[in-house]
């Protein structure tokens, strides 16, 4: 009975070594078709998020071909108006300016960096004192 029970354990060892060696050879090429995979499905999701957009833009280019909406366009961004009709355009509410005075007694936090710069180009540079000979 010895001799069978060693000769089960040398099937049993040799089945396990051939499980894991094909296990090992099948694992890279495994993670690298998931890994395809995941790739192709982020490149599909990726396409068609772009196709939409390329949807978008043929309607908006399509409006084009709409004389009602370019004539619309027209008014509302250029002003245009036909023969015979009167255009009313409301003035937009003044902005606020500062004092005359406000700027020369100091009031150089509310400038901007760029015209904080400027003003200190504008400034003659300052000379240095000489040095009393020794």
């Amino acid at each position: 009975m010895p001799v069978r029970r060693t000769a089960l354990t040398t099937r049993a060892t040799l089945l396990a070594v051939v499980i894991c060696v094909l296990v090992l050879t099948l694992a890279y090429p495994l993670r690298l078709y998931l890994q395809q995979q995941a790739k192709i499905s982020e490149l599909t999701r990726a396409n068609a998020q772009r196709q939409t957009r390329v949807d978008d833009l043929r309607a908006e280019v399509a409006r084009y071909d709409d004389p009602l909406w370019v004539a619309d366009e027209a008014r509302r961004r250029l002003h245009f108006v036909l023969p015979g009709e009167k255009s009313y355009l409301m003035p937009t509410a003044p902005h606020p300016t500062a004092e005359p005075g406000a700027d020369a007694a100091g009031g150089s936090g509310d400038q901007s960096w760029y015209g904080r710069l400027w003003s200190q180009l504008d400034e003659p540079p300052a000379t240095p004192t000489p040095a009393p000979p020794s």
